[in-house]
């Protein structure tokens, strides 16, 4: 990271111990835009993150690699929601959001941002974020669209299935 970051003047590098940054991100988790860290490290971290946050539902993650990424959301399968509708769509499409940006399609990443924000923010969300009044898993994902619908600029992107992995094309 110290020979790569020379490349980058415009971001800062800075280094922490885990359990300083574990304790940062409960006093102050402002001031992090983006945690890089082997995968242990980066599972407690975001598994501590997920509850300043509300919900490990929330957040997105990618792993990109030399020649290989991979986006998904920081959290693991939910069983438990199996066939109910419930679990929240929210970690799965930012993570969608996190593969465009790294596709080169930056504006479609933040027109996606801007609707899962606003979704949040008018708490459309499911249990997990929304107690009171949850809606479920379909519903949040066809108001994200809808709000691309009306309010984004955004082109039709294809994404084709190869066996079981997707293709952007």
């Amino acid at each position: 990271m110290n020979e790569i970051a020379f490349d980058y003047p415009d971001v800062e590098l800075s280094h922490m111990y885990v359990d300083n940054a574990a304790m940062q991100l409960v006093l102050n988790p402002k001031q992090f835009d983006v945690i890089l860290t082997e995968n242990m490290f980066g599972d407690i971290l975001s598994d501590l993150a997920s509850v300043l946050s509300s919900s490990l539902g929330l957040l997105p993650s990618s792993s990109i690699g030399s020649s290989t990424a991979m986006f998904e959301p920081c959290h693991g399968s939910y069983p438990q929601a199996k066939g109910l509708n419930k679990a929240n769509p929210i970690a799965t499409i930012l993570s969608g959001a996190l593969m465009l940006d790294y596709l080169g399609e930056k504006e479609g990443a933040k027109e996606i941002v801007r609707a899962v924000n606003w979704s949040v923010d008018n708490r459309l969300s499911t249990e997990d974020v929304n107690s009171a009044k949850p809606i479920s898993c379909s519903t949040v994902g066809d108001n994200i669209v809808e709000y691309i619908k009306k309010e984004g600029n955004m082109r039709p992107i294809k994404l084709v299935a190869v066996e079981e992995n997707f293709l952007y094309r």
